[in-house]
């Protein structure tokens, strides 16, 4: 279990520390493939970059999901990874606008649409996984996928202060490489994954079905509504909380570049320490009253978390962030368990990682773009904080409206106590 654990999470984090390293770069990376006299322009062209490989996420959902519903959840694990591998590579390797011109950007956005593409596939994949093959602590099987995620970030992070130090021109391309190289060692881990004893029993019952996402919609209509709404919370309230966080901070003038990520840096490992801690306590007591309580928090604290961010001194700012890491935290450990539970074994698959990646794609593709017309255009600095708690309340009431339903869908039928 160790080992089969070890194998998916390290090809999430992976996945989690390259996509968080270019959005956290975006100032950069503009400069390398948008150079132009208007920073604000550039930096919502990278930003359309970084939307674009949401685009694809539901092709990838869709594909993939099919086949985890129909052969088994392991061969499009691994193909996920296989295809983000080397999309990173190619980013790792690709020439800047000055050398190649406009082709530099038209690469950079196709290799970024086959990451997407593979994404899609990947992450409530790997939760589907990894619940079903430990159905006696389902919460804390399912959070590890948040937890390898959160550690991405960490990771990317760390990265992307470390690239933000120095000044040499072709430093950022370190973390490409290098996360392509371990994604090969977390291949061969996955090689010898084994079938989920779930899948398998549906399989020898026929319980599967020819369109697995054509059968989540008759049959599973609760759980593809409760899996958007999360997905609409989690891609405003990560990226703005997170990514954009920063870049309110910087926008201040009186914090660092370096100060700025080690703040977020902070956050996001409170997050990454906790969330082990919550799934615990979420299968020996139930994670339905943690989930609705971290979702209570997000709507009332989330626009302090964004003054904070604005207030120029580094104790605030830091403050803000650990606010965002323990409601992260909550949230993470509970919520993607929920999301297993609402879909059948043969709809599981497809269900989440389509609704999902369809959600994600609209929302988590836009948010960045969201935050800053909010801030640069509309002159509203909380704006985004209003956002994130939209979102959460959103959320938190089609949780508590589905109450009844979500005792059946969506509570934890392993637990000793729930």
């Amino acid at each position: 279990m160790k080992k089969n654990t070890l194998a998916i999470t390290i090809g999430t984090l992976l996945e989690w520390a390259e996509f968080t390293f270019f959005a956290y770069m975006a100032d950069d990376l503009s400069k390398i493939f948008f150079p132009t006299d208007d920073p604000k322009l550039a930096r919502f062209k990278i930003y359309g970059v970084f939307a674009s490989s949401y685009l694809v996420r539901p092709l990838g959902a869709l594909i993939l999901g099919h086949i985890g519903d129909r052969y088994g959840r392991k061969v499009p694990i691994i193909a996920s990874l296989l295809l983000m591998s080397l999309a990173t590579f190619s980013i790792g390797i690709l020439p800047s606008y000055q050398s190649i011109g406009g082709l530099s950007p038209i690469l950079l956005i196709i290799f970024r649409m086959i990451q997407g593409f593979a994404v899609g596939g990947e992450f409530n994949g790997a939760t589907v996984l990894l619940v079903e093959n430990n159905q006696q602590h389902p919460f804390l099987a399912g959070a590890w996928t948040p937890f390898a995620s959160t550690a991405g970030m960490t990771f990317g992070s760390v990265m992307a202060v470390m690239v933000s130090t120095t000044h040499h021109d072709d430093l950022w391309r370190i973390p490409f490489l290098l996360s392509s190289f371990l994604a090969v060692i977390a291949l061969y881990l996955r090689k010898d994954l084994p079938e989920t004893a779930e899948f398998q029993e549906a399989k020898r019952k026929n319980d599967l079905f020819k369109y697995p996402i054509l059968a989540a919609w008759k049959y599973d209509k609760i759980g593809l509504w409760i899996t958007m709404v999360v997905a609409i919370f989690v891609s405003v309230f990560v990226y703005t909380g997170n990514i954009y966080y920063k870049t309110i901070v910087l926008n201040t003038g009186y914090l660092s570049s370096q100060q700025a990520s080690l703040a977020i840096t902070l956050g996001i490992s409170l997050s990454m320490c906790l969330i082990p801690v919550f799934a615990h306590m979420a299968d020996r007591f139930g994670g339905y009253k943690l989930l609705i309580s971290g979702l209570m928090a997000a709507v009332l604290l989330s626009p302090v978390m964004i003054y904070l961010a604005g207030t120029g001194c580094f104790g605030l700012v830091l403050l803000g962030q650990m606010i965002y890491g323990l409601i992260d935290s909550v949230t993470s450990a509970t919520v993607y368990t929920f999301l297993t539970s609402c879909f059948k074994t043969g709809t599981k698959y497809s269900g989440t990682s389509f609704a999902w990646s369809v959600t994600i794609a609209i929302f988590g593709g836009t948010t960045l773009m969201v935050d800053a017309y909010l801030v640069e255009y509309l002159n509203c600095p909380l704006g985004p904080g209003f956002y994130m708690s939209l979102s959460a309340l959103l959320c938190l009431c089609t949780l508590i409206i589905t109450r009844p339903r979500s005792r059946i869908l969506c509570s934890n039928p392993y637990a000793k106590r729930s």
